[in-house]
């Protein structure tokens, strides 16, 4: 019974530890960010479809994959930012099913942008969808979620 139980636990143990990355340099969010830069959060709070990622790009390039109660953030220069989040294993953009979502930043130096990226039912499938959260309510998720394991090097 005790190597049973002992087994579960490690093997939800294992399921539950975050498999969210980055692939993009991740900035030190202890300091402010750069007045030559903008700073872009994207937080998925919830454990709604957990058992599946979420795929990241920005302009075509991928930022990350990510798990539920986790993060990614990273540091832009002043511009125009299409992100792009869809399931994990379905193309983003060349996919017409439901399962992705597009969010535009208008990136402006010193600014520091909050968005959420949730998983919801959709009518077949899941989909991806982003909204805007409050800095204060961001701030709360950043400091319980654990940092993304970055698989950049410069």
């Amino acid at each position: 019974m005790k190597k049973t139980l002992l087994l579960f636990i490690l093997i939800c143990s294992t399921y539950l530890y975050s498999q969210t990355s980055q692939y993009v340099e991740f900035p030190d969010i202890n300091s402010e960010v750069s007045p030559s830069k903008a700073r872009i959060y994207i937080i998925r709070p919830t454990g709604k479809l957990s058992h599946y990622y979420i795929t990241l790009s920005s302009n075509g390039d991928m930022i990350g994959r990510l798990d539920y109660k986790n993060y990614l953030c990273w540091d832009v220069n002043a511009g125009t930012y299409n992100l792009e989040g869809a399931f994990e294993g379905n193309k983003i953009r060349k996919d017409q099913t439901e399962n992705k979502d597009f969010f535009t930043v208008n990136a402006k130096e010193g600014k520091t942008y909050y968005i959420r990226l949730s998983p919801a039912y959709g009518l077949t499938t899941g989909k991806a969808s982003f909204d805007i959260i409050e800095p204060e309510k961001a701030k709360e998720y950043i400091k319980k979620f654990p940092q993304p394991k970055v698989k950049y090097v410069n």
